[in-house]
């Protein structure tokens, strides 16, 4: 059943738009079902999925009428895969600090942070999850209700455990509970990335003077990056307001933009 698309201006917040996927989506990820069938040959179907697949790779250009492609940059929201990291002989702990931090901006962005044991659990159980591991799955497995995916997909996302929380594109209020400083002077930092006058970590601890005269700091600080360029986007398609696909994508070590995951619920006649 197509599902209503949420309208936002394209920001990190417009991430909501996944929860319209709802029960659908969970479906797709927890059976390892790729796609919804739908009354055409499969032949047919897998052209049409080729041509909105390439069509979706970051920078490219929507091609059909009728149809809306937005693409959002998921840089600044926090990334699971920081919670757990993988030891020398491959073995998988919790990171304490971490820890602390998630907490904070799960609570900023109003969700009970009684989760995040959960979430630690799911990513102990396996090696450090590859591109085709979703944040979907990590949900799924939580059997979280429905009404609080909206606010944790604005917040949350799941990448490799390279990929810092980029300040740049990072909400006030995320900036606010990574760093535990107040929402004025997260506002304030968030000014300065913009403007220039801060372009790099060295910076913003410097930026806080005697204020930063502990360890805390630098804990805060250590996945966070401040840089103009992006790795991890998505792009997310529409037709009469109704989302009828998602893909994740992040860069490769070769520079190029790769498919981590996608949903598509159904494709639109248009697509040929």
């Amino acid at each position: 059943m197509k599902q209503p698309a949420f309208v936002f201006p394209i920001t990190l917040f417009a991430l909501l738009l996944i929860a319209g996927f709802s029960i659908a989506a969970f479906s797709l990820q927890q059976t390892h079902v790729r796609f919804l069938k739908q009354p055409t040959s499969f032949g047919s179907r897998e052209i049409q999925i080729d041509k909105l697949t390439e069509t979706s790779k970051v920078g490219a250009q929507n091609t059909w009428q009728g149809i809306e492609r937005q693409e959002l940059i998921l840089d600044g929201l926090y990334n699971l895969n920081h919670l757990v990291e993988t030891m020398a002989l491959g073995g998988r702990q919790i990171n304490s600090d971490q820890v602390l931090i998630l907490e904070r901006v799960l609570a900023g962005c109003n969700i009970n942070t009684d989760f995040i044991p959960n979430i630690a659990s799911y990513l102990l159980q396996v090696k450090t999850p590859g591109r085709k591991t979703s944040i979907l799955d990590i949900l799924a497995s939580l059997r979280l209700p429905t009404n609080e995916l909206p606010s944790i997909l604005s917040c949350v996302r799941l990448a490799s455990p390279l990929s810092s929380i980029n300040f740049s594109y990072a909400s006030v209020e995320m900036i606010s509970s990574i760093l535990k400083i107040s929402k004025a002077s997260a506002e304030d930092l968030k000014q300065r990335i913009a403007s220039g006058d801060i372009n790099k970590k060295s910076e913003i601890i410097a930026y806080f003077g005697s204020e930063s005269n502990n360890l805390d700091l630098e804990k805060n600080l250590k996945q966070v990056i401040v840089r103009e360029t992006y790795e991890h986007a998505a792009v997310f398609w529409t037709e009469n307001n109704e989302t009828f696909a998602f893909f994740d994508q992040s860069i490769d070590k070769d520079g190029a933009w790769k498919l981590n995951w996608n949903i598509v619920l159904w494709v639109p006649k248009i697509i040929k």
